[in-house]
């Protein structure tokens, strides 16, 4: 069954202090998430218990823990930057209440980021059909990740790097391959992904280039949403 990468914790005062009492998904992720499902009903298969083997890498500027925080909840996702000057994340690790705080921090690594932004959820622009947040008209850097309108391939080997648990204070990387492109908004990864992944970039081997932003996960593999530069123009203009 898939679930979504999120990680969020049981109910806490919103601050930035570590996260503690995990649980997978709230009714408010299941929502959002429960129309993406429906429409990738033909790749969903039923999994038994996996696990998912990453690997520590020092934290990167262009790579942001994602925390929000409300009256009634708080957790965190991953997101980051591109050199178009925009931060991107899925769309469902959004605060449902849009009025909420999402704190972007870019460079962190156990407790202490490079640069914290901080802006209400309603400040993202949703992508239509996908799974896909993003705050535009961000300052963009010549090192971050780079869009494309290179449509990704069956069996590309690429990377996701993101905040997953239990190590959620350290970036992480996973190597993965593209097991199938099914339509032209989804694709399957044969890598399992943790909570705390969701809106992780999904890049080439070796390249910053990005493919797609982690959805969601099952314990045999997870599902990413295509992100190409003309998606990206075509929203932020």
């Amino acid at each position: 069954m898939w679930r979504a990468t999120e990680l969020i914790p049981v109910r806490h005062s919103p601050d930035l202090g570590p996260f503690l009492g995990v649980k997978p998904v709230t009714a408010f992720v299941a929502r959002r998430w429960a129309t993406l499902v429906c429409l990738s009903l033909p790749v969903i298969v039923l999994a038994g218990n996996g696990t998912w083997a990453d690997e520590r890498i020092p934290a990167d500027p262009q790579i942001a823990r994602l925390n929000h925080a409300g009256f009634k909840s708080r957790g965190h996702c991953t997101g980051f930057a591109t050199r178009q000057g925009s931060v991107v994340t899925a769309a469902h690790c959004l605060p449902e209440i849009r009025t909420d705080t999402v704190h972007v921090l870019l460079g962190y690594e156990n407790g202490e980021p490079g640069q914290h932004m901080k802006t209400p959820g309603a400040s993202y622009r949703i992508m239509p059909g996908r799974d896909i947040a993003v705050l535009c008209d961000m300052h963009g850097s010549a090192d971050g990740f780079r869009l494309s309108d290179t449509s990704p391939k069956s069996g590309a080997r690429v990377v996701v790097q993101g905040y997953g648990a239990p190590r959620v204070h350290a970036l992480q990387k996973t190597a993965c391959s593209i097991l199938s492109v099914p339509g032209d908004d989804l694709m399957r990864l044969d890598c399992p992904l943790p909570p705390g992944t969701s809106g992780a970039p999904v890049t080439l081997t070796s390249t910053r280039d990005i493919v797609g932003v982690v959805s969601a996960s099952s314990d045999t593999g997870s599902l990413a949403s295509w992100l190409s530069a003309s998606m990206m123009t075509r929203l932020c203009n």
